[in-house]
């Protein structure tokens, strides 16, 4: 009796001490980001001295990026508690449009400091003594709403999870240093703060001293890294920042910590962005009525190819969505249902669950609403999905199918087509590439050059900053709640010595703002060998084409007048084997068949 007493007590003791670990934890995370947010504001004052008062650009460039630095301190809690405050304290420097308030709000930031400080032109001081009153300004915002949240330690988890998945998808990328180039010192201090945070959790997670340990090394491979454009990425993400990841999300399990309860593109409990189901298609729907079962998918493959959906009969989904090339046609630009060539080259619908808008010009929210547009688009389907709904009804088969896909059904409708269709494209996420099995540990998957493309793709060629890793596509990472359409100022054909801009006005034909003139969404690279021709306009035959288009800074880097580009009118300057190395590493992003 008096052992199972003693067992009591100590078991009473480290309940007792357990929970209020965790409870003094979140608590000193919480004081400690408070403080880490008035360091922020208060170096950004002295920084606004050094504004009024200087015109050495290199001591501005410095104190800059000592004030970075300090952001980066606070990014994992700022990006999670305040996302629409960060855009105006680090958001790229392209104006936002908000199309259903039909209104356009200029950048602010870090991003649009950097800017205006590394520049070869004179120094606009009114301009740079504007915006960072303005990052004074949305600092403080922060610090206003902070008194007002309150955090727990699965909030605490879960931010620098998705602060880690940042790094490595857009810290690394040099996507918000574009003009410094300083992200692999920004990247040290996203560590070292979240070994500092961490440290508050001794009592917490039965492992943090390998926690520590893994951060501390990953900074000791940061410390060796020559430069931006060396340094070794792949290595970082698959020694270091993905068996950290690993560990935290092992020790949140070991420790109880719960797990947000968020449905989001990306899964709350995924432990790194590279698991096989790290992404989950049926957070697009919206409702649950409509999710994902066998029979639906079988259902939607079975109407994918079925003619009768289109006006003349003999086209269907598959006629320019082939599987045997990833889903396209390897057209130019797609025949439609009149046999003319229409006006865009057929994008892969593989992986195209994974973006929040739909069609080049992002005028679709989901897949649902792609399918009637796609059928009852006179350039395109020519159909009518009530007489197919009238022609499934009649079909025996089919009725079997529909009855078995959605028992509660009375009568075939468009709705039920229309979601068996975006079911089926919802399961055309594989992630079983080359790439794929190399980020989740088989070294051997990928070449010693797909490897070294890697790291040009992600670093000097800047095809990261776009091409989000691991989607390949625009949907912005770590959240994943938005998809970005770009700029590129992309020819009409492959003649870079006398280039003509493609005319398509792309989302600015649905809208007229200047932002958005030739502006198209940015599609995935995954299965890009199999997808040719590329562009919306099918210009660029070979990914050779592609990659030379980049290297010469896209349409006003050719010299073509493009004043709303958002890529970089700066060549790239890449050399023949950096070239052929990114495209080695492209096809290593081919899916094995199913």
């Amino acid at each position: 009796m008096k052992r199972f007493l003693v067992l009591m007590g100590c078991l009473s003791a480290w309940l007792v001490v357990g929970c209020t670990g965790g409870r003094d934890a979140s608590e000193k995370v919480y004081a400690q980001f408070l403080e880490d947010l008035n360091t922020l504001i208060a170096r950004n004052e002295d920084f606004l001295g050094y504004v009024r008062t200087s015109s050495d650009k290199t001591e501005l460039q410095e104190k800059f990026l000592e004030l970075r630095l300090h952001y980066k301190k606070t990014e994992a809690f700022a990006e999670y508690f305040f996302p629409t405050t960060v855009r105006l304290v680090n958001g790229a420097p392209l104006d936002e449009v908000e199309d259903e308030e039909n209104a356009v709000f200029e950048p602010g930031g870090l991003q649009v400091i950097e800017e205006l400080i590394y520049t070869d032109e004179p120094l606009d001081r009114e301009e740079l003594i504007r915006h960072v009153r303005k990052l004074q300004v949305n600092s403080k915002r922060m610090k206003m709403l902070w008194a007002d949240i309150r955090i727990t330690d699965s909030h605490v988890l879960d931010a620098i999870r998705l602060e880690m998945f940042r790094l490595i998808s857009l810290g690394i990328s040099g996507f918000d240093t574009p003009a410094s180039g300083n992200a692999i010192a920004e990247s040290r201090v996203v560590l070292l703060a979240a070994e500092d945070y961490l440290g508050f959790y001794k009592n917490t997670l039965p492992e943090v001293d390998q926690l520590h340990e893994r951060i501390e090394n990953a900074v000791r491979f940061l410390d060796q890294s020559e430069n931006f454009n060396s340094f070794d990425r792949a290595a970082f993400i698959t020694e270091h920042i993905n068996p950290f990841c690993e560990a935290l999300h092992e020790n949140q399990v070991l420790a109880s910590i719960p797990f947000s309860k968020d449905r989001k593109l990306l899964r709350s409990d995924a432990a790194t962005l590279f698991e096989k189901n790290a992404f989950d298609p049926e957070a697009m729907v919206s409702v649950s009525r409509f999710s994902a079962t066998a029979d639906r998918v079988a259902l939607g493959r079975k109407l994918f190819f079925d003619a009768r959906i289109s006006g003349n009969g003999k086209t269907n989904c598959g006629s320019c969505h082939n599987p045997a090339l990833a889903y396209t046609d390897g057209l130019k630009t797609s025949n439609g249902a009149t046999d003319n060539p229409i006006l865009r080259n057929a994008p892969t619908v593989m992986y195209a669950a994974l973006q929040q808008n739909l069609f080049y010009d992002l005028r679709s929210p989901s897949l649902e609403d792609q399918a009637a547009d796609v059928i009852h688009n006179t350039d395109e389907m020519r159909g009518s999905l009530k007489e197919f709904t009238r022609l499934l009804t009649a079909d025996k088969e089919y009725r079997t199918l529909f009855e078995r896909a959605y028992p509660e059904l009375d009568s075939i409708r468009p709705v039920f087509v229309q979601n068996a269709l975006a079911t089926f494209v919802r399961s055309l996420s594989p992630f079983n590439s080359p790439f794929d099995r190399y980020m989740r540990g088989e070294k051997k998957a990928l070449t010693d050059s797909q490897v070294a493309g890697f790291n040009v793709f992600m670093g000097k060629a800047k095809c990261g900053t776009c091409h989000f890793v691991p989607l390949f596509n625009g949907t912005v990472p770590p959240d994943y709640q938005r998809t970005e359409s770009e700029v590129l100022g992309v020819t009409s054909n492959a003649d870079f010595v006398h280039p003509v801009m493609d005319t398509d006005k792309g989302r600015g034909k649905y809208n007229r703002f200047p932002q958005w003139q030739h502006a198209f969404k940015t599609s995935t690279l995954r299965n890009i060998a199999k997808t040719a021709p590329y562009m919306h306009n099918g210009a660029y035959a070979t990914l050779q084409q592609v990659m030379e288009f980049y290297n010469e800074g896209g349409g006003a880097g050719l010299k073509i007048s493009v004043p709303n580009q958002t890529l970089a009118a700066d060549k790239l300057n890449l050399t023949p084997k950096e070239i052929a190395q990114v495209i080695d590493f492209l096809e290593s992003l081919t899916d094995q068949p199913q």
